[in-house]
């Protein structure tokens, strides 16, 4: 029952901390607003996390870890391929369309992490770089300028929708229309 409760507050702060990283970044992010918003003492979050590194490292850890069992029901279900790095690619755009907390993790600037977080933010493209290296190894491609085409249109597309410029749906048609003639 205590592990329980300690599990609740440590997700407790996960997801207050994912606020605190939408409203103030990573330079001006504070342990006591997260406290706060969290409804705990100031005191909770160096119980769970050594300090404000560990705790946006975690944040960085559960956001990819939600990530990953979207993109692993994908994987089970698309076996063509080509179909399976368009399926992840468009999952990825309504992932982080769907998740406006979670984006914040994943526009936080490189210059603002220290190397452990900038590993942990790194993996996100893992499921779908493991895809196009599935793909281009069986379609006898060129993996590097894939990867760089294919990364670009799928945050391509969720910056342009997030800026208001293109509706989700049209995002995702695009996107989809984009992927089926490059690849």
């Amino acid at each position: 029952m205590e592990k329980n409760r300690e599990n609740d507050v440590r997700l407790r702060l996960i997801r207050a901390g994912l606020c605190e990283l939408e409203e103030h970044g990573v330079s001006d992010f504070s342990l006591r607003r997260v406290a706060a918003a969290a409804e705990v003492s100031c005191a909770a979050p160096y119980r769970h996390f050594k300090d404000k590194n560990e705790l946006i490292l975690a944040i960085i850890a559960h956001v990819r870890e939600s990530w990953e069992l979207l993109a692993k029901n994908i994987y089970e279900i698309y076996s063509d391929k080509k179909d399976r790095v368009v399926q992840l690619s468009v999952a990825a755009v309504r992932f982080w369309l769907a998740n406006g907390n979670f984006r914040s993790v994943l526009l936080t600037g490189q210059s603002e992490l220290d190397d452990p977080r900038r590993k942990e933010l790194s993996k996100f493209d893992a499921p779908l770089t493991s895809a196009l290296s599935e793909y281009t190894a069986e379609a006898n491609k060129d993996k590097g300028e894939l990867e760089f085409l294919v990364l670009s249109l799928t945050y391509g597309a969720v910056s342009l929708t997030v800026g208001g410029n293109i509706s989700t749906e049209a995002a995702v048609e695009n996107l989809r229309s984009a992927l089926h003639s490059l690849l």
